[in-house]
C-alpha cells in the first residue's frame, strides 16, 4: 500500500496478520534477553570495579598481605570484563539494544506502524473538510486500484478493498457515521478482536521459499543441534557439579586399602583436571616430570596408577605439600587443582560415606587440612602453620603439645618460651596475630527425641544428636574471619566437618559446616537401633588447620516400647470419638430415605391386599347364594 495508507491486516482463513502487533511482540521478546543481560553486565562491572572485595589491609602478617596482593592482582587479570563470554554477550546486547531502539522509534513516530484504528479519512486519503463529491471520487479511485479481480496475486488487496468500502460507508451513511463517531467503527460496538503478531510479508508468495528453508533449518538443524549440545554437556556432570568420570574414579581408587599416601593420587585423577594438565609434548613433559620427581620422591608414595595425568597431578600436589617452587606453567596447573580441590574432596567424603569407609573419610578430611596449610605427614604442626616459628624452636618448648596448646597461651606465656625472644618484635607480633586467628572450639553433644516428654529413647524413635560448637576465642556478637593459610592461593573461610560414627566403624552422618558465627550447631538424625546401650562418636574436624580436631563420645540407651507410659484418652476426646462423622450422618440420611420409600411400598402393598380380600369375600358370597338357589329348586 502507498505510504498514505496504514498497513492493513491480512486475513487468511479467519486469522489476521498485523505488522504493528509483530513489532510489539518482537520488542517484548527482546526484553526477555536484554534485561537479564544488562543485569549480568552491571554485576560483572561492579565485581570488577570492586576488585572482588579483596582487602589487603586485613592481612595479619606480611606473608598474608603478599598473598592478598597476589589474589587482588589475579582477580584483575581474570576480570570477567575480559572474558570471551562477557565480550560476546556485550556485543550481542549492544546490537540488540540498537535494534530495540529502532523498534521503539518506529512505534512512536512511524504512523504506518501504529496499531490500526479505523479512520475513514486516512483510509481514503482525503482531508476532513472534503465534500461528498471528493469522497465519492476518492472511493472510486481506491476501489478500482485495490479491486481483488485486478490484484489476484496480492493477498492484502481484498482486505484493503473491504476497508475502503467500509470507510466510504462511514462517511456517506448517517447511521454508519454515527456508529463510527461513537464507537470508532461504522458497524457499531464491536467485540475484542484478536490478531496474530506476525508480519504480513509472510503471506507474500515471493517469500515462501525463504520461509520454508528457514523453518526446515530451524527444525531439522538448529533445534537438534541445541538439544544435542545441552545433552552432551549435561550428561558429563552429575551430583555436586562433579563429572561422572570423577565419581567413577573415586569409586575405583577409594577402597578399604587406601591410606593417607594414596589420597593425593585420588585427587590428581579427577577428570576436571585432565584438560589443564594434559601435556602438549609428551617427550618434553617426561623430562620436566623427571626433574620434579627428584624433588618430591622422598615423601611421595609409589604410584598405583602409571597414567601420565595421574602421576603428573600427584607430583604437583606433593610439590605444594612439600613447598617446592615450580615454573610458571606448573604453577598455573597446580593453582587450578588447588582452587577446585574443595569440591573434589567433598565428593570423596561422600563416596566414603556411601561405602562406609570411615578410615578413608577421616584421611580425606585430614588431607584437606594439610593441603590448605601446605604441609605433609611428619611435619611439625606448630612451625608449619605459624610464621617465623621453626621446628628447632618447637623442640625446646616442652610445654607445647600442639597447635591448640600454643594458641591457648597468652602473649606473656609465649614471650617466656625458650628462644622465642630471639625473634624480632615485628616477628613476635605476627606470631601473636596468627595465633589470634586460630579457632579454639568447645564442643558439646546431646541426644534427644524431638517432641518427647520423658527424655528417653525407645526403639523405632527418630533420634537427634545435636553438636553445639562455641568459639572461645571470639566475643559475643563477633564473627570469624578467614583461616590463616599464607600458602593457600585463595581466601579460605573456616569450615568444619562434623561426623557421627559408631564404634564398629559405620558412618551415620557427615556434613561440612561453614559458619562464621561464634556459636553454631549441627543436628544429625537417625532411627534408633534395637533395645540396648550404645556409644557413638561425634568428630569435629577442621578443614583449615591441623591439630584442632576433637572427638566426643555420646552414650545413650534404647528402651523397649513396652515401657512407654499408657496413653489415657481424655473424656472429651472419647466423647468426640462417639459422635457421628459427616460420612455417618450422610449415610444415616440415605438410610432414612430408603426406609421411607419402603414404608410407602408397604402401604401400597397392604392396600392391594385389602382389595384382594374384598374380592375373595365377594366370590364366597356369590357361591353361597348359588348353593341356596339350587336347594330351593330341589
Amino acid at each position: 500500500p502507498p505510504p498514505s495508507l496504514p498497513r492493513p491486516r491480512s486475513a487468511v482463513m479467519g486469522l489476521q496478520y498485523d505488522d504493528a502487533g509483530f513489532s510489539y511482540f518482537l520488542l517484548a521478546s527482546l526484553s526477555l534477553y536484554l534485561l537479564p543481560s544488562y543485569l549480568y553486565v552491571f554485576r560483572a562491572c561492579a565485581s570488577s570495579l570492586g576488585e572482588g572485595a579483596v582487602d589487603v589491609a586485613k592481612g595479619r602478617t606480611e606473608k598474608e598481605r603478599e598473598k592478598l596482593k597476589r589474589i587482588k592482582k589475579d582477580k584483575k587479570s581474570e576480570s570477567p570484563l575480559l572474558t570471551r563470554a562477557f565480550l560476546t554477550n556485550l556485543t550481542v546486547t549492544f546490537l540488540l539494544t540498537l535494534f530495540a531502539c529502532n523498534l521503539v522509534y518506529s512505534l512512536a513516530y512511524d504512523t504506518s506502524n501504529v496499531i490500526m484504528s479505523f479512520d475513514p479519512y486516512e483510509i481514503l486519503s482525503i482531508d476532513r473538510s472534503a465534500t461528498t463529491k471528493d469522497i465519492k471520487s476518492a472511493y472510486r479511485k481506491k476501489s478500482l486500484r485495490y479491486h481483488p479481480d485486478k490484484n489476484p496475486d496480492n493477498p492484502t488487496a481484498q482486505a484493503t478493498f473491504m476497508l475502503i468500502a467500509k470507510a466510504y460507508e462511514a462517511l456517506t451513511d448517517e447511521t454508519a457515521k454515527a456508529n463510527w463517531e461513537k464507537y470508532g467503527n461504522p458497524d457499531g460496538k464491536q467485540s475484542l478482536e484478536i490478531s496474530i503478531g506476525l508480519p504480513t510479508f509472510l503471506l507474500d508468495p515471493g517469500w515462501r521459499n525463504i520461509i520454508l528453508m528457514t523453518y526446515l533449518f530451524c527444525m531439522v538443524v538448529l533445534l537438534p543441534f541445541c538439544v544435542w549440545s545441552y545433552y552432551s554437556r549435561s550428561s558429563l556432570v552429575g551430583e555436586q557439579n562433579i563429572m561422572y568420570k570423577t565419581w567413577s574414579w573415586f569409586s575405583h581408587s577409594l577402597n578399604p586399602a587406601a591410606g593417607m599416601g594414596q589420597i593425593p593420587e585420588c585427587l590428581a585423577g579427577c577428570a576436571e583436571f585432565h584438560e589443564v594438565i594434559m601435556p602438549k609434548d609428551l617427550d618434553a613433559e617426561k623430562a620436566k616430570m623427571s626433574l620434579l620427581q627428584e624433588k618430591v620422591k622422598t615423601k611421595m608414595s609409589r604410584p598405583r596408577y602409571n597414567h601420565v595425568l595421574v602421576v603428573k597431578g600427584a607430583m604437583l600436589v606433593h610439590a605444594h605439600l612439600m613447598r617446592v617452587d615450580l615454573d610458571p606453567e606448573y604453577s598455573r596447573q597446580l593453582l587450578h587443582i588447588l582452587k577446585n580441590s574443595g569440591r573434589m574432596l567433598s565428593a570423596m567424603v561422600a563416596t566414603c560415606r556411601e561405602r562406609q569407609y570411615l578410615k578413608q573419610a577421616v584421611a580425606v578430611m585430614k588431607f584437606e587440612q594439610m593441603l590448605v596449610q601446605a604441609m605433609w605427614v611428619g611435619d611439625d604442626e606448630v612451625s608449619s602453620q605459624l610464621p617465623h616459628v621453626t621446628r628447632n624452636m618447637v623442640k625446646t618448648w616442652k610445654s607445647v603439645k600442639g597447635l591448640r596448646a600454643f594458641a591457648e597461651m597468652g602473649e606473656g606465656e609465649r614471650e617466656n618460651l625458650p628462644n622465642f625472644k630471639n625473634l624480632t618484635a615485628a616477628e613476635r607480633s605476627e606470631v601473636h596475630a596468627a595465633c589470634s586467628a586460630i579457632p579454639l572450639l568447645k564442643v558439646e553433644a546431646s541426644t534427644f527425641v524431638q517432641d518427647d516428654t520423658d527424655n528417653r529413647i525407645y526403639a523405632e524413635d527418630l533420634v537427634t544428636v545435636r553438636c553445639v560448637c562455641t568459639r572461645l576465642d571470639l566475643s559475643e556478637g563477633a564473627s570469624a574471619g578467614d583461616a590463616y593459610a599464607d600458602r593457600w592461593p585463595a581466601e579460605k573461610p573456616e569450615g568444619w566437618w562434623i561426623m557421627l560414627s559408631t564404634r564398629e566403624g559405620k558412618i551415620v552422618s557427615v556434613d561440612r559446616v561453614k559458619s562464621a558465627e561464634r556459636r553454631f550447631k549441627q543436628d544429625m538424625k537417625f532411627m534408633s537401633p534395637p533395645v540396648g546401650s550404645y556409644e557413638m562418636l561425634v568428630s569435629v574436624v577442621s578443614d583449615s588447620y591441623v591439630g584442632l580436631d576433637q572427638n566426643l563420645p555420646v552414650k545413650f540407651e534404647v528402651l523397649s516400647p513396652s515401657l512407654l507410659p499408657e496413653y489415657k484418652v481424655h473424656a472429651e476426646d472419647a466423647a468426640l470419638d462417639d459422635e457421628p462423622t459427616l460420612f455417618d450422618q450422610m449415610m444415616a440420611g440415605n438410610i432414612e430415605e430408603d426406609s421411607d420409600s419402603e414404608e410407602e411400598g408397604k402401604g401400597s402393598d397392604s392396600d392391594d391386599d385389602d382389595s384382594d380380600d374384598e374380592d375373595d369375600k365377594k366370590d364366597e358370597d356369590s357361591d353361597e347364594e348359588e348353593e341356596l338357589e339350587l336347594k330351593k329348586k330341589k
